[in-house]
């Protein structure tokens, strides 16, 4: 058997056994907890067994948001807590289940499902360890070669040292270079990427790639983003790509600000311990302003105030720039709320102004918007939606990433927005929450996160 089917059987058998004891923990829980069991005949194991079958669908679909069952794609850490908010999730869906079926709290024993929930959360991390160190017995980076039309290509380089359990770089190449030298290096390759290419060296890699079954990627631009949703025309004999301009549905505005009010009023209620502790903490720590005021840019270029806790000295931002790695503007409280985004809390009062939405755009201050549109005429398309609290860009990029990575994640969501979408991004929000390259700042050597120069180059 190879490694790569060998590899596959591992995470084929982590997912069922993640399964099975999400099913198995769902009919335990109903079984001593709420409802009939085995004993009740028929009717008992039709009710246990949609309970542990429905269960099942919801970690699994949370699961897959989550990417929990990417075992060798990610560390250890980053798994377990994927797994430990998809049961989560999926014990509070149960227990809401349980509320319906007996329509009070009273018949419900909280204890068991606390227990039930470390119970799983321990199981499943000692299952995560074994396969994880399984299945990189078998595992090896996968060998990667750049070929690169811009000098920004480090970046790219950068993101991959970064996971050198999955990327072995071969060597990254200018798209002028000789042609021999290039199909030397890749035919020692599994994976090509093309990183800013022109597309005539795009149709002649998809051509190598194809003959010798190696795998493809291309850098995405803002054009290939705004025809993603073409339709083939064949009215003429000659095809065509048609891109036709469609709103969104009728109801999603409704919806949007609808679920704007309703979550950001229970988001307060619940939040209001944790904001009333980080206003003492700002205000013991220096005796300075609880709130910090910023100017920024909402859709069709509209400015407004954006509250903020404040994370920084007073007056430290006397001019538009980002927060650096170990910034020291930013105190003691800041890193500590900056960590958690407890900052970010207070703009909800933004969302229930209609300033702000929850899922969106993450609003810029107009300076910085007006350097990145010298370099990026396309960044003000961003303006095209509200600005939110978390969104696309949020999810899938970070604080430092760069403003037309940034740009290109926006505009997809612009393009594939629905409340559906909206929801997907609100719960895989409470994943990043936690992590904390999410929240790294730019380099010391940068005022904005435009990349200014290729500090590395890799032959």
């Amino acid at each position: 058997m190879s490694k790569k089917f060998i590899k596959q059987m591992i995470r084929n058998i982590y997912m069922l056994l993640s399964l099975a004891m999400a099913f198995c923990s769902a009919i335990w829980l109903w079984y001593w907890n709420v409802g009939v069991g085995w004993d009740k005949g028929y009717f008992g194991f039709r009710t246990l067994a949609t309970v542990g079958v429905l269960y099942s669908i919801v970690y699994f679909s949370f699961s897959k948001m989550y990417k929990a069952h990417k075992i060798g794609a990610y560390h250890l850490m980053e798994l377990s807590f994927s797994q430990m908010l998809s049961y989560g999730i999926s014990d509070i869906v149960l227990l809401v289940a349980a509320f319906f079926w007996f329509h009070n709290f009273q018949r419900i024993e909280m204890r068991l499902f606390i227990i039930a929930f470390f119970v799983q959360n321990f199981i499943i991390t000692l299952i995560t360890f074994f396969m994880n160190r399984l299945h990189a017995r078998f595992d090896e980076p996968h060998r990667v070669a750049i070929i690169y039309g811009e000098e920004t290509y480090p970046l790219l380089v950068d993101k991959m040292k970064a996971f050198p359990y999955r990327y072995k770089i071969m060597g990254c190449i200018d798209q002028n270079s000789n042609r021999e030298r290039m199909f030397k290096i890749l035919n020692r390759c599994q994976d090509i990427y093309l990183y800013k290419v022109d597309v005539a060296l795009r149709e002649e890699m998809l051509l190598f790639c194809e003959h010798r079954h190696i795998d493809i990627h291309f850098s995405i631009n803002i054009e290939d983003i705004n025809v993603r949703g073409c339709e083939v025309s064949t009215f003429f004999d000659t095809p065509f790509l048609r891109n036709r301009r469609t709103d969104v549905v009728w109801y999603y505005p409704i919806v949007k600000r609808l679920s704007d009010i309703i979550l950001s009023l229970v988001a307060l209620v619940i939040a209001s311990p944790f904001m009333i502790i980080t206003a003492i903490a700002i205000k013991i720590e220096d005796g300075g302003h609880i709130f910090y005021l910023q100017k920024r840019l909402t859709k069709d270029k509209k400015s407004f105030y954006i509250y903020k806790f404040r994370s920084m000295r007073e007056n430290s931002e006397k001019s538009a720039r980002l927060a650096k790695q170990g910034d020291k503007r930013i105190t003691k409280v800041g890193r500590v709320i900056r960590r958690f985004r407890i900052d970010e809390i207070p703009q909800l009062f933004n969302i229930l102004k209609g300033d702000m939405t929850i899922v969106g755009p993450r609003p810029e201050r107009p300076e910085i918007a007006k350097e990145y549109e010298k370099r990026l005429p396309e960044f003000s398309m961003r303006l095209k939606v509200k600005a939110g609290l978390t969104g696309y860009a949020q999810v899938y990029g970070k604080y430092n990433t760069t403003p037309e990575d940034k740009l290109k994640l926006d505009l997809i969501y612009i393009s594939q927005r629905s409340v559906m979408m909206d929801l997907m991004i609100m719960f895989y929000t409470v994943k990043i929450l936690f992590l904390p390259e999410s929240t790294e700042g730019i380099k010391s050597n940068q005022h904005t996160a435009l990349y200014d120069r290729p500090d590395q180059k890799t032959q």
